[in-house]
This record gives C-alpha cells, sequence and structure tokens, in this order.
C-alpha cells in the first residue's frame, strides 16, 4: 500500500474517532463526578474497564490526535493561531460563560451556589475572570475552568502557543524528550493534567515532525501492538480489581497509552468496511462541551435517589446515566443545527 492511501486511511480514521473519544469522556464523567459512598467493591471492578480503563482513554486520545495535525499543517504559525482563536478560544470563552450564567440563574432563583468552598455571593469581580481559568484551586495543576472539560480546550490552546518551541525540541531530542515526559507522567500521581497534555500532545506531533504514519507503523507492527495491548490490558484489571499493586498506576497509564493505536486499528477496520456515519463526527464539539452538566444532574438524581440500592442497581443506573447523557447533548446538537445553525456554528467554531 502506497503513502497517499495510508494517508486517505488515517484521516478517514481520525475523523471517524472523534465522536467514539467523546463517548469514552462521557464514561468516565459518568463515573466520576459523582462517587458514591463507603465502600462499593463490585460496582467499581465491573465498571472499571468502562469508566477508567476506556473512559480516561478519550482525553489523551484528543491531545494525541491535536498535535498531530498541527504539524501537519502547511500554514503558518500565525495563521495556526488565528485559527484557533476562532476554533478553540471564542467557543471556549462562550461555553464558560454559558455555565457561569447557569450558575447564577441558578442562585438567583434560591439556589445557593458554591464553587470550591466559596458562594458566588462573595465573589468579587477578579474571582469571576478566575473562573474562565480555573474555580479557584490550581489542585497541583488538575485546575479546571468553571466547565470542567473544557481544561482540555485550554491547555490545547497553550500548546497551540508554545508550539515553536516544542518543535524543536521535538526535532533535536527525538524520543529522549518523548521518554522524559512519559518518565514524568508514569511517576506522577492524581490526575497529572500538565505532564499528560504535554505527552500526548508531543507524541503527535513527533510523527507530523518526522513524516511518519500512526496508522501505518501500527499496522506493520500490528502483533506487537495486540500483544502489548493484552499484556497491559489485562495487568490493569487485575491489579486494580483483584489485587493490588505498587505499581497500580504505571500499568493503567501505560495501558491507555496503548490503547490509542488499538483504536486506530479498530477505527480503520470500521472505515475500510464502511461503517461511517455524518450526523456524529460533527456533533464532537458540541456534546463535548453540553455533556458535563447533563451529566452532574443525572449522575446527583441517580445516587440521591438510590442511595441504599444494591451495587448492581447502581452499575445498570451508570449505563442509563451513560446512554440518556449522550442522547440527549446529540439532541441538543441536533436542535442548535435544525433550528440555530448560526448559533451551533459559533458555539462549535464553525466546526
Amino acid at each position: 500500500m502506497n503513502d497517499k492511501e495510508y494517508n486517505r486511511r488515517l484521516s478517514e480514521a481520525i475523523t471517524w474517532l472523534r465522536f467514539p473519544l467523546i463517548f469514552l469522556i462521557i464514561m468516565l464523567h459518568c463515573y466520576s463526578v459523582q462517587r458514591l459512598l463507603g465502600s462499593h467493591d463490585t460496582y467499581f471492578r465491573v465498571l472499571y474497564p468502562f469508566s477508567l480503563w476506556l473512559g480516561e482513554t478519550g482525553v489523551p486520545g484528543f491531545f494525541f490526535i491535536s498535535g498531530f495535525l498541527f504539524f501537519l499543517s502547511k500554514k503558518t504559525y500565525t495563521q495556526k493561531i488565528m485559527g484557533r482563536v476562532h476554533t478553540l478560544l471564542i467557543p471556549y470563552i462562550l461555553w464558560n460563560l454559558i455555565m457561569l450564567t447557569l450558575y447564577g440563574a441558578a442562585y438567583a432563583l434560591g439556589y445557593p451556589q458554591n464553587i470550591n468552598g466559596g458562594s458566588l455571593a462573595d465573589f468579587q469581580f477578579t474571582d469571576y475572570l478566575r473562573l474562565f481559568w480555573d474555580r479557584g484551586s490550581y489542585d497541583n495543576g488538575n485546575f479546571v475552568p468553571i466547565l470542567c472539560p473544557l481544561w482540555y480546550i485550554r491547555n490545547l490552546l497553550i500548546m497551540s502557543i508554545l508550539s515553536p518551541l516544542l518543535y524543536y525540541i521535538i526535532r533535536y531530542a527525538r524520543e529522549l524528550f518523548l521518554v522524559i515526559i512519559t518518565a514524568w507522567w508514569l511517576t506522577t500521581y492524581h490526575n497529572a493534567f500538565i505532564p499528560q497534555t504535554i505527552l500526548f500532545f508531543s507524541l503527535g506531533s513527533y510523527f507530523s515532525i518526522f513524516d511518519i504514519n500512526p496508522l501505518r507503523v501500527t499496522i506493520e507492527n500490528k502483533k506487537l501492538v495486540l500483544i502489548l495491548f493484552i499484556i497491559f490490558a489485562v495487568g490493569d484489571f487485575f491489579s486494580h480489581t483483584v489485587i493490588g499493586t505498587p505499581i497500580n498506576l504505571q500499568l493503567h497509564r501505560i495501558s491507555l497509552i496503548l490503547n490509542i493505536p488499538v483504536l486506530l486499528l479498530l477505527v480503520d477496520w470500521f472505515v475500510r468496511h464502511e461503517y461511517t456515519y455524518k450526523l456524529l463526527p460533527n456533533s464532537a464539539f458540541i456534546v463535548f462541551c453540553v455533556h458535563y452538566p447533563i451529566v452532574v444532574l443525572l449522575r446527583r438524581i441517580c445516587i440521591s435517589r438510590f442511595s441504599d440500592s444494591s451495587d448492581y442497581i447502581h452499575i445498570l443506573l451508570y449505563f442509563a446515566c451513560v446512554i440518556v447523557a449522550t442522547v440527549l447533548s446529540i439532541g441538543f446538537y441536533y436542535l442548535l443545527e435544525r433550528f440555530f445553525p448560526k448559533v451551533k456554528n459559533i458555539l462549535s467554531g464553525n466546526r
């Protein structure tokens, strides 16, 4: 197969992959936004592969694709940054403003609103501005804006601005830089947003900077990739659901890295067999932005109404929330597309 064919297949795979990655993020948030109190071993063991193993693959996958596409583009640095003002910065500001407005409306209706322990009633102008950067806590680098999932957009903007520096580091430090960043991420506890951002954006950038097709590399080394994928996936599941080990975190994060090429293989298979769709890739950005408050509301209702229910009931409720949140988010996109296309274009960065 020639380079042109591989490039075509990779482009189609990336387009196809956009919505599945969003769906993985929804699975993560349906687990993480509102935790069950007490010990729920069965609940954790059953949901771990869906909520954390798959769920935590979504954002790294997007960073990888973003880094790859950023340096694949032949536009100038200025053109790329100006493009991201329209596709990322303006939607980022608007979606956070919408979320802040919802908080304000709830407060005006008599529902006290606390953000990181601070009441909206006590906020100064600078506190409101800070909500567009973080919610009032740096949290070891895991700070998020008022619409929490948009930390990805904020960090992506930062990486785009720093891209000239990143280019020269990758160009001359090559694999050594990736090894160092990987070690940093593997040994940083909690969410590790900063090393995660740099690592996966850099991994994607590496392939573009050296003109390497990641799909081709994966296909040519498919057996090795799949063997490593299975080994670390089993190790990840076993160490988290059967017997804990001192390297639980490292097994999990190496498994997340290996999930990306395997997803490329899987998506390439779907594309080659013409299992494609049109609506869902276009809806990805809107679904990404709107799903979080829907998930928060659904999970709070489920946990408060069924607090004394068994783990099996909560497992069913988890999957119900994933499905309902996804359908409602797609429905919101469809309503915007059907009745307010100009608003949709602005909120999605003309995607």
